[in-house]
């Protein structure tokens, strides 16, 4: 049996109806792009060692991205990597090899320091200002985003009844995110959230809940966020209106997922524990808030050094 028989046995076969079809897809993607056409995938099992998995690994590291035109990124080498290790160890399990070349080889790492990027305070002012001299519903998504720290699959998925206005709440419950179907055309699937924290609750601004309450006088959608005549607002099409309006403010060009992180960094500026935060943001622990977020906070944590008092002088 050579490589991509094993691959596409496990696949397609055995793993597909064990996942989410967000994470099938992934595979799927993965596999077809960079190793279904590679020459390793027509070696035989019974004769692939580690050290070839290795080699195959560090020649993933120097190709370039279908997408980006830049190297992979370690998180596709990574999948990549699980989808060896579970084909391999699929063969093991129902006797094909007796041993899996797999289990040595480690998962890349990205050496390169994570770089969270927000908008200063002045940038979301001019944001805000400029949605609200548009007047039109269709961008307040926007604005929830910078209050609530929200993914864009969450913002699109969320419907009215997903908040309880009396006791000002938020239930985070799905997302939303585009798959492919079996005929390899991309819809929308609506799904639970990734992970168990990031199914969560989420406290209200008083502010927030009165422009909610506006807002839903005159909407025409089960959701939130949506066209103005009540039709499904896609998120390319958020996206995309947002790079548009940065652009017309000539504010820094960062991604939607910048709005989350800047949500996230006037949450520790206005003194929000890191707990609470990790808590509304969906994270697991709050380790994980503290390592993304710590190091997009010198000026921050410059006024605090500055706050603490010297208690005797030298001079």
């Amino acid at each position: 049996m050579k490589l991509y028989e094993l691959i596409e046995e496990w696949l397609y076969n055995y793993h597909k109806d064990s996942v989410k079809q967000q994470t099938f897809v992934r595979y799927d993607c993965a596999y077809k792009n960079y190793l279904q056409n590679d020459e390793f995938s027509q070696r035989k099992i019974k004769k692939i060692t580690a050290r070839d998995v290795q080699e195959f690994i560090n020649r993933l590291k120097k190709q370039k991205s279908r997408k980006t035109k830049m190297n992979l990124s370690a998180n596709t080498i990574n999948i990549l990597i699980t989808v060896l290790q579970s084909a391999f160890t699929y063969a093991v399990d129902f006797d094909l090899l007796k041993d899996n070349p797999c289990s040595k080889i480690k998962r890349v790492t990205n050496k390169a320091e994570r770089k969270v990027e927000a908008f200063t305070v002045q940038e979301q002012m001019e944001i805000e200002k400029y949605i609200k001299s548009l007047n039109n519903p269709e961008y307040y998504g926007i604005i929830l985003c910078l209050y609530t720290g929200l993914r864009i699959g969450e913002l699109v998925a969320l419907e009215w009844d997903d908040i309880d206005f009396e006791k000002g709440i938020m239930s985070i419950n799905k997302t939303i995110y585009t798959t492919k179907n079996e005929d390899g055309d991309w819809y929308f699937e609506t799904s639970i959230p990734k992970t168990r924290t990031s199914k969560r609750q989420i406290p209200l601004p008083s502010y927030i809940l009165d422009e909610l309450k506006e807002l839903k006088k005159t909407s025409k959608s089960k959701n939130i966020v949506s066209m103005n005549d009540g039709s499904f607002l896609k998120p390319k099409q958020l996206r995309e209106r947002f790079m548009r309006l940065l652009k017309k403010i000539k504010v820094s060009r960062l991604n939607f997922h910048a709005l989350r992180h800047t949500f996230a960094t006037r949450a520790l500026e206005s003194g929000m524990d890191v707990r609470t935060l990790a808590d509304i943001m969906g994270h697991a622990n709050a380790s994980i808030t503290l390592n993304i977020y710590a190091h997009s906070m010198t000026d921050h944590k410059k006024n605090m050094m500055n706050n603490i008092p010297r208690l005797f002088a030298y001079q």
